[in-house]
């Protein structure tokens, strides 16, 4: 198929008059349910396009969803219009990078005719040691502002362009080189678990953003891993998947030639760093003093042990809150392991909506969840933890100090 006809068939088509009443009112819905209304920056109607199309028109959810993603958003830095510049300098960002190959191109690899420009991802090349090094919230904090940092991108270009190009997507170029399969065929594991969290991620608060997703260097036992991928992914966005089994087809069939990297069979060569020639970040080996060690915090803010833990068995498909007062300029540190699955925030005053640690679905297989905010405003923290499962009870064990 050549690239042409791939423009018949990506999501990424002009809004219709059927859409536009629909986009008023879940802009209505989201700005009556928000006092400070809805980010300047993602009110757009392609934006919110984006969201309709991708929940299917299903209002209530994705009005749930935008309410946490803005609030998520926020809680974690990710905002401002030089974000996408300052992104990989973040403190909670810069110290991982160099265990992550993702792409460094921004948007500078950019096709008018597919209104996209191109994200290269080469996958884990150490899975086991991956999840010794970071714990969940870290590697989904990466996702999350990497996302936010593609969505401004593409905001920027609609901004600067005709509605009737309809919305800016990326093509994403994956490379499974460095997969071991062996280390995937598991489903339960603590890396499956993280690819499955950092899907729904993706899936939830960024919908319809990726055109096409091109898997390269396939495994052998490439069906194994599809068999897997189908248990968390939507049928719309595995519809977006195409194996490339040879090569030379990417940028002889599926792609322009110009567009796609050297090293997957086309012209394309990056000069600027900090990427490689094909534009991702070069990846360095993790080894046993990468091993992320627990509790440091507690002694680093001063307390000499960690305090005391508490247990709480959750019920399926319920919240467990933990209430506690901060006084001014304080720092709330906590730690916990989990059972299960847990969706995570921390509030203030009571305000879903004024989250100052976002909302994140997290696992502790290989290493607890740890965490602390420094400088609080006086007022009233709520810890939340919510059992995302439908059938078992979750068992908690937890710490929370302020000093």
């Amino acid at each position: 198929m050549t690239a042409a006809a791939k423009l018949e068939d990506r999501s990424g088509q002009p809004i219709t008059e059927a859409e536009r009443k629909t986009i008023e009112e879940v802009r209505k819905r989201i700005t009556d349910s928000l006092p400070e209304g809805i980010p300047s920056d993602i009110d757009t109607d392609i934006n919110l396009c984006r969201w309709i199309r991708g929940y299917k028109g299903d209002q209530i959810k994705l009005v749930d969803n935008f309410k946490h993603y803005i609030a998520s958003r926020k809680a974690a830095g990710f905002v401002g219009e030089d974000f996408a510049e300052k992104f990989f300098e973040m403190d909670e960002i810069e110290p991982f990078l160099k265990w992550i190959a993702s792409s460094r191109l921004q948007d500078r690899q950019w096709s008018e005719e597919l209104n996209a420009y191109l994200f290269v991802e080469r996958a884990w090349s150490q899975p086991r040691e991956f999840i010794k090094t970071f714990k969940t919230s870290d590697y989904l904090l990466h996702c999350f502002g990497y996302s936010e940092m593609l969505q401004q991108l593409i905001l920027r270009r609609e901004k600067n362009q005709s509605p009737e190009k309809g919305p800016v997507q990326t093509i994403v170029i994956f490379d499974l080189s460095t997969v071991n399969i062996t280390d995937y065929v598991n489903p339960m594991s603590g890396y499956m678990k993280l690819w499955q969290i950092r899907s729904e991620l993706w899936q939830n608060w960024y919908p319809e953003m990726v055109q096409r997703i091109y898997l390269v260097n396939p495994p052998r036992l490439i069906n194994l891993l599809w068999k897997v991928a189908r248990v968390f992914l939507s049928e719309e966005n595995l519809k977006r998947i195409e194996i490339v089994g040879n090569m030379p087809d990417l940028a002889n069939k599926h792609l322009p030639r110009w567009f796609v990297p050297k090293e997957y069979g086309g012209d394309f060569v990056n000069t600027t760093p900090p990427g490689d020639e094909t534009g991702v970040s070069i990846r360095q080996k993790i080894t046993n003093k990468d091993h992320y060690i627990p509790h440091l915090h507690y002694k680093a803010n001063g307390l000499l042990d960690r305090p005391k833990s508490s247990h709480k068995d959750i019920s399926p498909n319920t919240p467990f809150v933990v209430n506690i007062q901060v006084g001014e300029g304080k720092s709330l540190l906590w730690d916990f392991t989990v059972s299960g699955e847990v969706e995570f925030c921390i509030s203030r005053n009571k305000n879903p909506n004024d989250l100052v640690y976002p909302r994140l679905h997290l696992v502790t297989n290989k290493l607890n969840e740890e965490g602390v905010l420094k400088k609080l405003r006086e007022g009233e923290y709520s810890l939340e933890f919510f059992n995302t499962s439908g059938y078992f009870t979750l068992k908690l064990e937890y710490t929370i100090a302020v000093v």
